[in-house]
């Protein structure tokens, strides 16, 4: 075969469909969180996903995705959902007539059916006798962690993969099932490098890819989140590749400190990474994030190590008595204010004995508002020994979206307080 066949050839074997049925995902009562984790595992195999399509228990909508999907030459079909006892479970019939191939009762299924159900203390059902139906020609695909069989058919040069809905079930079976099948065709590696860059517009991101030179076969994509902006850029070729790639990209920031990391930790990952590299800790003081800074480091294992706690001050009362912010200081300038939370820091510093201490303090809404201190407005603070530093923000969004924007900003503040002492590379003056 010559390279261009045999490109074009790789170009349909690596192409997947994800379907999954259930009109309790189309109308949102269940999240469908298989698609999200089956798109990841056959990213990570090097397949890409063509479709990932989400459809109610419908025959009609059905046939329409599977003409559109035959169309284009996808050659690996899993559809998942549908398979119990009950008569919403479509998805053997569906697929029988779509192979024309007539449901055949498979004696040897009732067994471990029954033998599941039991071992659960349940009662078996006739009605589970459908479980054991599977079209003509099917491979039947053992369960062990549920009493739906899942099966695969091929026809056409299209295999087709029926998987349970339940997560664990489908999780379980599509690593002891499919993944075998995909590992034979011998798709080639799928490379991936993720750029974190914090402080930046995704409109930055556009006058950034005027400098960047992007090689034929690398395609990138990019994706706000709470902490960053995500930049992934894709290749078959090598890593090597998107390496230039990304170092094109980093010399096009007119500021360095926006780069996160380029390993893919996140803000809170690489904060604790670069307290272990100075051997420092961080504490917190927190009044309209109520704990969420707390909560997004003491997710991360092995933290301990550098984070010895913070306070939940919400009330002035708290803000006088945990952390020590003067009275006179509450009175004169009020708890969402510069001195408020400068005061908050140092006194979270001091009760914890930290190098590092932040702190917030704002309106997060949606009452409470003022014309000087509107809803939105969060005053947060960064102090070390030798940094004290205290800046506003007005975030937009609703009450959960303005304490998480608080959340990583203040974060975001600490990683480049640190990453400046550690380019400073001296003995720091300590702050009065």
């Amino acid at each position: 075969m010559d390279k261009e066949n045999e490109t074009m050839q790789n170009n349909i074997d690596n192409k997947v469909a994800i379907v999954n049925l259930g009109t309790e995902l189309t109308q949102g009562y269940t999240l469908n969180t298989n698609a999200h984790w089956m798109a990841g595992r056959l990213r990570d195999l090097g397949f890409e996903i063509s479709y990932e399509i989400t459809l109610p228990d419908d025959a009609s909508v059905w046939n329409a995705t599977w003409e559109m999907i035959r169309k284009a030459n996808v050659q690996t079909v899993i559809l998942g959902g549908g398979l119990g006892p009950t008569e919403d479970d479509k998805t053997r019939y569906l697929v029988a007539e779509t192979f024309k191939a007539p449901l055949e009762f498979h004696e040897e299924c009732i067994a471990p059916i029954r033998a599941f159900i039991e071992s659960k203390g349940w009662k078996y059902s006739d009605a589970n006798k459908i479980q054991a139906y599977f079209p003509r020609g099917a491979q039947v695909l053992e369960n062990p962690v549920g009493t739906a069989p899942g099966f695969s058919i091929s026809q056409d040069g299209v295999t087709l993969f029926a998987l349970p809905g339940v997560p664990f079930e489908a999780h379980e079976m599509f690593d002891r099932h499919i993944v075998p099948f995909l590992a034979a065709k011998d798709v080639k590696p799928f490379y991936c490098r993720e750029l974190r860059l914090a402080g930046l517009f995704e409109s930055n991101m556009a006058e950034m890819f005027q400098k960047v030179n992007f090689p034929a076969g690398v395609s990138w994509s990019s994706l706000p989140v709470d902490d960053a902006i995500i930049f992934r850029t894709y290749t078959r070729e090598s890593e090597e590749v998107l390496k230039a790639v990304e170092k094109q990209l980093i010399e096009a920031l007119d500021d360095k400190l926006c780069v996160v990391s380029t390993d893919g930790k996140s803000l809170p990952e690489q904060i604790v990474k670069l307290l272990k590299g100075r051997g420092e800790t961080l504490s917190t003081a927190e009044s309209c994030t109520g704990g969420m800074i707390s909560s997004e480091m003491v997710n991360l294992a092995g933290v301990s190590e550098v984070f010895k706690g913070g306070a939940c001050t919400y009330w002035n009362e708290a803000k006088e008595d945990i952390v020590g912010v003067p009275h006179e200081t509450l009175l004169a300038h009020g708890a969402v204010s510069e001195e408020t939370v400068l005061a908050m820091a140092e006194g979270a510093r001091k009760a914890y004995h930290t190098d590092w201490a932040v702190a917030t303090s704002g309106v997060a809404g949606p009452d409470g508002g003022t014309p000087e201190k509107p809803v939105g407005l969060v005053w947060m603070a960064v102090v070390s020994e030798c940094k004290r530093i205290a800046f506003c923000k007005k975030f937009s969004g609703n009450r959960g979206q303005i304490r998480r924007k608080s959340v990583f900003k203040v974060l975001d503040a600490l990683r480049r307080a640190i990453l400046e002492e550690n380019e400073q590379k001296s003995t720091c003056t300590k702050v009065q």
